[in-house]
C-alpha cells in the first residue's frame, strides 16, 4: 500500500512526506513543506517541524513553537522572499506560517489535510487589503489514505503532549478513527521499532489506513 500511495504522488508530495516522517521520527509533529519554482518544477527549499528538538543547523528555526515546517522552508530560502513560489505542507498552515507565506508572497499553498483547529481563519484574510491581496491560492486535500496518514502524524503528537486542550478536543471530534490509532500506537511495539529504524513506506504499510 505505502508504495502505491507514493507512487501517485508528484515529486513535491513524495518531498514534504519524507520531511513529515522525518519531523515525527524525531519526535515533533510529523509536518513537512516544500517549495517549488512553478515554472521549472525545481525544489527552492524545504522544511520539517522541528518544535521539540533543539539544533545547531544554520537558518533552522528548533526547540519552540516558531519550529514548524513551513518555517523552516521559508527560512532556508536563499532569495528575498517567496513570490510566485508554490507550497507544498502535509498540514494546513497555522495563523503563523499563512501570515509568513502572506508577508512572502507565496502564490499557491497545496495542503495535504485540513487542519480544524483553523477551520474558516481564510475567511479572515479578506477584510484587510493587504491580505486580501496576498492571500495564496489553497488546493487541498489529498485523497484519503496519504490525507490521514498526514494528519494522523501531528493528531499522534497533540494528543500525547497537550491532552486536555482545544486540540485535542477538536481532533477528537473531527477525526474519531484517526484519534482511536493514534491512542493505540502509544502500545503499537510494531510502530515504535518502525518509528526507531523503519521508512515512510513501512509506516504507510503498517497503518494500512
Amino acid at each position: 500500500m505505502g508504495v502505491t500511495l507514493l507512487d501517485d504522488l508528484a515529486e513535491p508530495w513524495r518531498l514534504a512526506f519524507d520531511e513529515a516522517w522525518s519531523s515525527f521520527r524525531a519526535g515533533n509533529f510529523g509536518i513537512g513543506a516544500v517549495l517549488i519554482d512553478p515554472t521549472t518544477e525545481d525544489v527552492v527549499a524545504t522544511g520539517r517541524n522541528r518544535v521539540a528538538q533543539r539544533d545547531p543547523e544554520l537558518r533552522t528555526l528548533s526547540g519552540n513553537m516558531t519550529a514548524h515546517a513551513e518555517m523552516n522552508a521559508f527560512a532556508a530560502l536563499d532569495r528575498f522572499n517567496a513570490e510566485g513560489l508554490h507550497l507544498y505542507t502535509t498540514l494546513e498552515p497555522c495563523l503563523m506560517c499563512m501570515g509568513t507565506a502572506m508577508q512572502l508572497k507565496v502564490a499557491h499553498i497545496h495542503f495535504a489535510v485540513a487542519d480544524e483547529y483553523f477551520d474558516g481563519m481564510s475567511d479572515l484574510w479578506r477584510h484587510h487589503p493587504v491580505t486580501a491581496q496576498r492571500q495564496p491560492e489553497l488546493t487541498g486535500p489529498l485523497p484519503d489514505g496519504l490525507s490521514q496518514f498526514a494528519r494522523l502524524l501531528p493528531l499522534t503528537f497533540t494528543l500525547r503532549h497537550f491532552g486536555g486542550g482545544l486540540a485535542e478536543k477538536l481532533a477528537r471530534r473531527e477525526h474519531p478513527e484517526l484519534a482511536a490509532v493514534a491512542d493505540s500506537l502509544s502500545n503499537d511495539a510494531t510502530f515504535a521499532s518502525i518509528v526507531a529504524d523503519g521508512t515512510l513506506v513501512d509506516a504507510l504499510d503498517h497503518l494500512d489506513l
